[in-house]
């Protein structure tokens, strides 16, 4: 008898996301950003999802739709085997217990107001699982995992650290025992040596709770370190998804490849070796994309074909989906 294959936590099919802007909103208005635009993948029960790719192309708002923050223009989306894509308020509460996000700025995502006990708390209140003393109990465990102290419970955001906040966060997104995280650059807004402690902590609570997470940073060395597997985004679009050592090792799309290029080495021979692919012009902007490849006019191996015709996410080799229509690799 031959067992189930496993079924994916999280599926998205084609996602939009589009943002009105102009005189006049909704059909009225007189553009549109395209912020997100046919996005699709599936995140896998107790993997790393890495999601990279430069400041506004489009990381952030395809986290807030995966968490149903924002509305979906088009698409559809599964969590947990049940479609979401148009679950009410109400519905998702349910599900939102078992899919959480911590966002990059660990002190505008916390009440200023709001001493940590109430913030931990608030979340265990809202979805009626514990009494009184089963929240407390429940808080202060989740101080002890995220390497707090009891007594920080009374205290105000402003009153820690940059590093402590974001583990308050962490502890917060960790409170009704989450399946998936979404964590959207949750080390970008700290000292480097307190990145280090952050992405330890969360490997740490992936491996003792059997935590997925969805991990988004523009630093492919984090990356690198916590993904196991890679999706690369470009002006809304996803153009490489593969294991994340295959995408370093030899990328597929010349974005990827010029990614990579520019990832700092430790050793002074390989980095005088390795080419640095500098990218010509400004990335277009989503209020316009351009026809074709949304990458043709800064490729360096740009064709007639990628000009006019947009390349879909399609597979080449094993486990690795590239949208070009000249990989760098063969299938």
């Amino acid at each position: 008898m031959t067992s189930a294959p496993p079924r994916a936590l999280l599926e998205a099919v084609d996602l939009c996301k589009e943002f009105p802007i102009g005189p006049g909103l909704g059909s009225k208005a007189r553009a549109r950003v395209h912020a997100v635009d046919r996005v699709s993948f599936q995140v896998w029960p107790g993997e790393t999802l890495g999601l990279v790719g430069e400041s506004g192309c489009g990381k952030s708002t395809l986290a807030r739709c995966l968490v149903r923050l924002y509305e979906l223009t088009s698409g559809s989306l599964r969590f947990l085997d049940q479609d979401i894509t148009h679950s009410s308020p109400r519905a998702l509460r349910s599900t939102r217990q078992h899919l959480q996000m911590v966002f990059q700025d660990p002190y505008s995502s916390l009440n200023p107001r709001r001493r940590v006990g109430d913030l931990l708390a608030e979340p265990l209140r809202v979805h009626g699982q514990r009494t009184r003393s089963e929240i407390q109990e429940r808080i202060h465990a989740l101080l002890g995992l995220v390497g707090l102290l009891p007594d920080h419970l009374n205290r105000f955001p402003h009153e820690f650290s940059g590093g402590q906040r974001q583990r308050i966060g962490i502890a917060r997104a960790l409170a009704l025992s989450p399946k998936l995280i979404i964590a959207d650059e949750p080390v970008s807004a700290l000292d480097v040596s307190i990145q280090a402690q952050i992405i330890n902590l969360f490997s740490d609570l992936q491996e003792r709770l059997g935590l997925t997470y969805i991990f988004i940073a523009h630093d492919l060395s984090v990356i690198r370190q916590v993904a196991s597997r890679t999706a690369v985004m470009y002006l809304g679009s996803i153009v490489e998804l593969g294991p994340t050592q295959a995408l370093y090792d030899a990328p597929a799309h010349p974005y990827a490849q010029a990614l990579i290029s520019a990832v700092p080495v430790a050793s002074v021979d390989a980095g005088r070796r390795r080419e640095r692919i500098v990218l010509s012009g400004d990335p277009p902007s989503p209020l316009n994309p351009p026809a074709g490849c949304r990458f043709h006019p800064r490729c360096r191996f740009a064709t007639a074909q990628c000009r006019s015709e947009r390349p879909l996410l399609r597979p080449l080799g094993a486990e690795r989906f590239v949208a070009c229509h000249h990989p760098l690799i063969a299938a």
